[in-house]
């Protein structure tokens, strides 16, 4: 009878602790995704990142100036209208035609929605005629931003000698004509991925854009994809050097758009890549803490991936992300648990978390354009198709492009 007792007694003690975690996982979610929920502790409201504690608006878009808002209204997103709808099958034609991206959704998207914030996006064609220049600086899913916002100016936009080419790296030039003359539109790319040095951003197409840049041009950027937890001090070196930048042209950070991998925390992890289904962030994955599939019927298991981040283990980087996140030294010094995370332990937001940071501090004349939190309330997977969870459908990517239009003339 005792040892009955001393069993049910332990058993008890492991279901409490069970529950506890996993209580504590959906808490900690709800923290980092803590805009979304009303209802929010002063507790969790306290620990918020620090990008959240911005100036933002209670539309649900986060760009007009307003007080601080502790816990902002949650993103919307309602369905198209019947011209809609005959509008985004126009643009998706037209993305296909232009051709300068083979990622771009070939069908269109289940449920046809968009981005509902209390004022609809400026035309296009008004936002992009006042400028001279505007230059995209960025990696594949900015590609596809560049895109969509071309085909929406057609037929009154036409390339320019086909692919041009900038200091040794492709892009593509494209000028939109209008009543007011005309607008030069680039699109150069750069990511870390394809070019470890980081060349654009250090020595090429991003200092000759802020060298010959005017108060007439400007310049569209963005930073994130490409760097995994292991190149987070790389990333902030990046965005310090952004910062610094000094030019009388208008420069747009876009936020690096949330990923879809079915991993700890929704980020790329080598095993996924075209073979995983994607899915759409919840509390554990926003958290760091989501269930990680097992391909291992493709022979690619994913907790193989283990030695690939082993790095999460590095001292010197634990140390760098305990300064964004104290609480992971609070919760569990030793990383016994958070070590066997595949990508890694830190949350869907750290990018954004340090970047904000940087700009907001920093880099003031910076316009940081929000992407991430207004896709996440979507609730819905958005990636272009299963296998390859951070490029997105059209649908996903028009989104983009209103924030950015939205961004421009606030």
């Amino acid at each position: 009878v005792f040892q009955m007792r001393s069993i049910s007694v332990l058993l008890v003690a492991i279901i409490l602790v069970v529950v506890s975690s996993l209580l504590s996982i959906n808490s900690y979610g709800k923290m980092l995704y803590g805009m979304f929920f009303e209802t929010l502790s002063n507790k969790d409201v306290s620990m918020q990142h620090q990008y959240q504690q911005q100036n933002m608006t209670d539309d649900g878009c986060g760009l007009n100036k307003s007080p601080i808002v502790t816990v902002p209204k949650l993103p919307k997103w309602r369905n198209y209208t019947n011209e809609e709808t005959k509008r985004y099958m126009e643009i998706l034609k037209y993305v296909n035609q232009i051709g300068i991206d083979k990622r771009q959704q070939k069908f269109p998207p289940p449920i046809f929605s968009k981005l509902s914030c209390d004022k609809d996006p400026p035309g296009i064609r008004r936002v992009m005629s006042q400028y001279k220049r505007i230059w995209f600086i960025g990696d594949s899913v900015l590609r596809q931003v560049f895109s969509a916002l071309i085909a929406q100016l057609l037929p009154d936009a036409n390339m320019i000698d086909g692919v041009a080419e900038r200091q040794g790296k492709n892009g593509y030039d494209f000028v939109y004509n209008h009543s007011k003359g005309n607008t030069q539109l680039w699109y150069s790319p750069s990511g870390r991925s394809w070019d470890q040095q980081e060349r654009a951003l250090y020595m090429n197409e991003f200092p000759d854009a802020i060298r010959t840049s005017t108060a007439n041009d400007a310049i569209v950027i963005n930073r994130g994809s490409h760097y995994d937890h292991r190149l987070g001090p790389a990333l902030q070196k990046a965005v310090d050097f952004i910062a610094n930048a000094t030019t009388d042209a208008a420069i747009f950070f876009i936020e690096a758009s949330d990923e879809q991998w079915p991993t700890s925390n929704g980020m790329f992890t080598k095993a996924c890549m075209w073979f995983c289904k994607c899915e759409a962030l919840k509390n554990d994955r926003i958290a760091g803490r989501g269930t990680m599939v097992d391909n291992s019927k493709n022979n690619r298991n994913i907790t193989g991936d283990l030695n690939l981040h082993s790095y999460q283990n590095d001292k010197k980087l634990q140390s760098f992300y305990e300064s964004m996140y104290p609480q992971f030294a609070m919760e569990n010094s030793s990383y016994s648990i958070l070590t066997n995370s595949v990508p890694s332990y830190l949350p869907a937001t750290w990018r954004n978390d340090m970047v904000n940071s940087i700009l907001q501090k920093s880099a003031p004349h910076i316009k940081i354009v929000p992407v991430w939190r207004q896709l996440v309330a979507r609730e819905l997977e958005h990636s272009r198709i299963n296998g390859d969870c951070t490029h997105k459908s059209l649908n996903a990517v028009l989104a983009i492009g209103e924030q950015l239009l939205r961004a421009m003339v606030s």
